[in-house]
């Protein structure tokens, strides 16, 4: 068994708002909370097909089904594009991660099944980091995503028009 070298997740995390983060440079690339308002790439990965087992053994394409997991993957592919992930996505140095995004649908659609096994239910959660939608995995990317500053504006004065002040009553 090897010991020492390099660990990919080892040590400490890098804090954004430390003072030693920032003299080393490090700072989290800022998605915008309105998610990704260009067009949806088009799906890179070929057609997944369905096959059913008789009850002789017998082995058949489901056209059916193949056709319900392809719109379903379709679906999920459209709506992972208007996430705020998908502005980093849409950069050229992201483009290795088309793939993995395309991956990640196509095992959702999978696990999303009464058939699915525990191994492809454990490969999401990993597919997730890889492509930023989970909190590790935006971190990992270096991404945070800002809040809407209309929206949070609309919120405080919301908040202040309903915390009026109410008189006391005085007991006695």
């Amino acid at each position: 068994m090897v010991s020492g070298g390099f660990r990919a997740a080892a040590g400490r995390k890098p804090d954004p708002l430390s003072g030693r983060s920032e003299r080393g440079g490090y700072s989290l690339s800022a998605l915008p909370n309105r998610g990704f308002q260009g067009k949806t790439p088009k799906f890179p990965l070929g057609k997944y097909e369905v096959f059913y087992v008789d009850g002789d053994g017998e082995r058949g394409y489901d056209d059916k089904a193949t056709a319900q997991f392809a719109k379903r993957e379709r679906t999920i592919w459209k709506t992972l594009w208007h996430t705020p992930q998908a502005c980093a996505w849409s950069l050229p140095e992201y483009a290795y991660l088309i793939f993995d995004i395309a991956l990640y649908c196509r095992q959702l659609v999978i696990c999303e099944s009464s058939d699915a096994k525990a191994a492809d239910r454990g490969l999401l959660p990993r597919y997730a980091d890889r492509i930023g939608l989970s909190a590790s995995g935006l971190a990992a990317l270096g991404w945070k995503i800002v809040p809407d500053e209309v929206s949070m504006k609309r919120m405080e004065v919301q908040a202040e028009d309903e915390t009026e002040v109410q008189p006391r009553r005085l007991r006695g």
